[in-house]
């Protein structure tokens, strides 16, 4: 009889190895980076423009549901885009997210429609635009949230405190819109 060969796992040697790794991380700091410095000039573009208007001039110093954004509006924002970035690399690695376009598709728009946000609330001053782009946006990550984690569970849950914080952003738009 005729046996097959026992299956060896595939030796790299030590520059191939290194040279994977270096690729892993330069991926990452793409993915990762684009986001994040996106938004960090998206967050400066707020002050092309500016004519002084503030979401803290709407809001009086005893509404306990705004202090949370006083103090860490931007830093929430950052940390989310930076997750998101972690589970879109985890896909990346694991063939998830290049053999499932629609996770890639909805993702795109998630990213497209989070650096709007900024632009609209401060540049443009609309709050019902804003409150429209918010649950638009909370939609967008509903749905990435179902593909990614249709592809690897935990890069679903990655995304879960940004849905938390979006439909924080929906409710503050919403309370500033109506004039709570």
């Amino acid at each position: 009889k005729l046996q097959a060969c026992p299956k060896r796992p595939i030796m790299y040697s030590r520059n191939q190895s290194q040279r994977s790794i270096i690729v892993r991380v330069l991926v990452f700091i793409v993915i990762v980076g684009i986001p994040l410095t996106l938004f960090y000039f998206m967050n400066e573009y707020r002050g092309v423009g500016y004519s002084g208007w503030t979401y803290l001039d709407t809001m009086k110093d005893n509404e306990p549901l705004f202090a949370l954004d006083r103090v860490c509006h931007l830093p929430i924002w950052y940390g989310t885009i930076f997750l998101f970035g972690v589970s879109t690399y985890i896909l990346w690695f694991t063939n998830g997210l290049v053999h499932n376009i629609g996770a890639f598709m909805i993702s795109s728009v998630k990213l497209l429609l989070t650096m709007m946000w900024l632009p609209v609330f401060f540049y443009w001053e609309d709050i019902q635009a804003t409150f429209i782009l918010t649950v638009v946006l909370w939609l967008s990550n509903g749905l990435t949230i179902v593909f990614y984690a249709g592809v690897l569970q935990v890069s679903g849950l990655l995304l879960i405190p940004e849905q938390i914080w979006i439909s924080y952003l929906s409710l503050w738009c919403l309370f500033l819109w109506k004039g709570y």
